[in-house]
């Protein structure tokens, strides 16, 4: 028995709660105004992105170079190469440690703005439901979306989204798992640096960090076409359960973007409240999303 299945025994586990579908009325009353986590399940069920397979990719990145975070992604370490060549890459990995063999993992692909770079994609992943975002992002909804990739085994150390924005995860092929703890507990975790902690909720060691035996740890185990919402400030821990595609939307209300702004007072890197002033410019001062999104865009490159 794992260490994460014990403490499923304890009072500190709690459960996310699944819904099989969602409007926009429930999932703003019950989880967005009340920080609540929840997955969704059944809303893509329609989309050609679930039937996406390493040909797709290898066919679709011949020339293209994407960056690859490679070794811990806290520390944001990148190398350049063709999509094709990571994904064979990928299919070797998983082929050798199917077969018992030594292999050296591959690195992630983590954060890449896929569908602003091949718009022509889209259609693979309709219909989607913009209607979960505010309607400010509706005529532009496929600018923000941060695409992932990664092998068996691929691990996120536990942290929270840097701009402190609510996000909603989309599973389109393999598994993964989260491990979850609220934003009011940042402090019990150890934080490292502005958003990275050092306590590990898979692999607990109490006797180091004392403070975080009080944690309440939620999990979630996303199959395809699920869908994770996280509420701003939500730690987070991922772990690949096999080779996996996924992609997600950080968005903000006016509410979380005031929050972000809010943390040039608690140690946030200043590029982090120019962002949030940016998006609160628009949700909260009604700056349209096509005068904001060319300042904004730097984001998706950024690591903090």
């Amino acid at each position: 028995m794992d260490k994460i299945e014990e403490l499923k025994k304890l009072k500190s586990f709690q459960h996310i709660p699944i819904e099989k579908s969602m409007n926009r009325g429930i999932f703003y009353k019950e989880y967005v105004n009340k920080n609540k986590p929840v997955v969704i399940r059944g809303m893509t069920n329609k989309w050609k992105a679930l039937n996406w397979d390493s040909e797709y990719f290898k066919s679709k990145g011949k020339e293209q170079e994407v960056a690859i975070k490679v070794g811990d992604i806290s520390e944001g370490k990148k190398e350049k190469m063709q999509l094709s060549s990571y994904v064979e890459q990928l299919e070797e990995y998983e082929q050798n440690i199917k077969m018992g063999l030594k292999a050296t993992k591959p690195g992630y692909l983590h954060d890449l703005p896929f569908f602003y770079m091949f718009p022509e994609y889209l259609s693979d992943i309709n219909p989607f439901p913009k209607e979960l975002l505010p309607k400010w992002y509706w005529s532009k909804w496929q600018n923000y979306i941060q695409f992932f990739m990664g092998s068996t085994g691929s691990l996120t150390p536990l942290h929270f989204d840097t701009l402190l924005t609510n996000n909603l995860f989309f599973q389109v092929a393999g598994r993964k798992k989260f491990i979850l703890i609220e934003a009011n507990q940042k402090k019990d975790c150890y934080m490292a640096g502005w958003r990275w902690a050092k306590f590990d909720p898979q692999n607990p060691d109490y006797e180091k960090f004392p403070q975080a035996k009080g944690v309440k740890i939620m999990e979630a185990i996303l199959e395809p076409g699920d869908i994770l919402f996280m509420p701003s400030g939500m730690l987070h821990q991922v772990h690949g359960l096999s080779q996996s595609v996924s992609f997600n939307i950080d968005w903000h209300t006016s509410k979380s973007a005031r929050k972000g702004v809010a943390t040039l007072w608690k140690g946030a890197p200043l590029k982090n409240v120019y962002y949030n002033a940016l998006t609160y410019a628009g949700l909260g001062l009604k700056v349209p999303e096509k005068i904001i999104f060319p300042l904004y865009k730097s984001y998706l490159n950024y690591v903090s």
